[in-house]
């Protein structure tokens, strides 16, 4: 056996935590919460709730009268003279790109005011179904010098035949979003787990294939408890890694769902120890093989901790 396949007996450094999981990038998100764009008084209250990300929303929230009302408060909550710190991060979701309303949203968030603020994480694109969609709004933000990061929302039939394209079209995009609601009414199939369940598998395995980040879409019936806790131990089994919300109570549960245990976290420090012990090649720890895709995994465990630890 080689030295790479020695067991070795190190134990976790007690920053092995921070650096590992961290490694200078940035923290997963784990939750996304929703605001009505045409409720600015409700925008504050969404930044001190303990989301991960708030979401100002352009679109299904906000009736087609107020949508130049809307889109101007979301603006004015995101330029520089606003006073407030920016506790979460902040995406905006605007109108499809194929509506006159879209594209006004695209453009007034996308002028130098807005670039120079640097209060917008990013956009959140609905019914993305190319990769050229991406694409423009691409060359709009490197245009306004905009440094926001893209998610895309896949909630149509043709979305999810186009996902793995749709996630290959830029680095700009981090993030694809399950929109379960548009998708069912789009396929003609009640909005329930069985008849979604190809399609989030696909956003799934597209998300991995191209390193980005599959989120499920936000649990609709407040009132059902046992039925969210189910939905989201499934979701997460299947492979999503973050879930959007529609109300400040849902997001202790999301958080709850996604915490690695004492147990689980100790082993992915001595693993991640073992592992570096070898030099990053491959080693068995307890009589187990130790090689990357385990690392990956546990290195993920570990930034949840890290960020359930903030």
């Amino acid at each position: 056996m080689s030295e790479a396949m020695t067991s070795p007996t190190a134990t976790a450094h007690p920053t092995a935590t921070r650096s590992i999981a961290s490694g200078g990038e940035r923290l997963p998100r784990r939750s996304y919460l929703y605001v009505p764009g045409s409720r600015p008084e409700r925008f504050e209250k969404a930044m001190q709730s303990a989301a991960d990300a708030v979401i100002i929303d352009l679109e299904d929230a906000v009736p087609f009268s107020e949508k130049d009302r809307a889109r101007a408060a979301a603006c004015a909550f995101l330029i520089p003279s606003h006073t407030a710190e920016a506790e979460r991060e902040i995406f905006v979701r605007i109108n499809g790109l194929g509506s006159r309303v879209g594209f006004c949203d695209l453009l007034a968030l996308t002028t130098p005011e807005i670039s120079a603020g640097g209060r917008l994480s990013g956009l959140l694109l609905p019914k993305v179904g190319s990769a050229d969609e991406l694409r423009l709004v691409e060359k709009l933000f490197d245009e306004a010098d905009l440094p926001a990061e893209i998610a895309a929302i896949i909630e149509t039939a043709e979305g999810v035949e186009q996902a793995a394209a749709i996630a290959a079209a830029t680095p700009r995009l981090t993030t694809l979003m399950f929109g379960g609601a548009d998708l069912a009414a789009d396929l003609g199939v009640e909005l329930a787990w069985a008849p979604l369940l190809y399609a989030r598998a696909r956003i799934v395995q597209a998300a991995a294939l191209h390193g980005k980040t599959a989120v499920e879409m936000p649990w609709i019936e407040l009132d059902d408890e046992a039925g969210y806790h189910e939905d989201l131990s499934r979701s997460f089994a299947l492979g999503f890694a973050a879930r959007a919300a529609i109300h400040p109570k849902q997001i202790a549960a999301i958080h709850a769902a996604l915490a690695p245990s004492t147990e689980a976290l100790a082993r992915a420090e001595r693993i991640v120890a073992a592992f570096e012990a070898s030099n990053g090649g491959a080693c068995l720890l307890d009589g187990s093989l130790v090689e990357r895709p385990i690392i990956r995994r546990c290195q993920r465990l570990l930034a949840l901790a890290e960020r359930s630890s903030r």
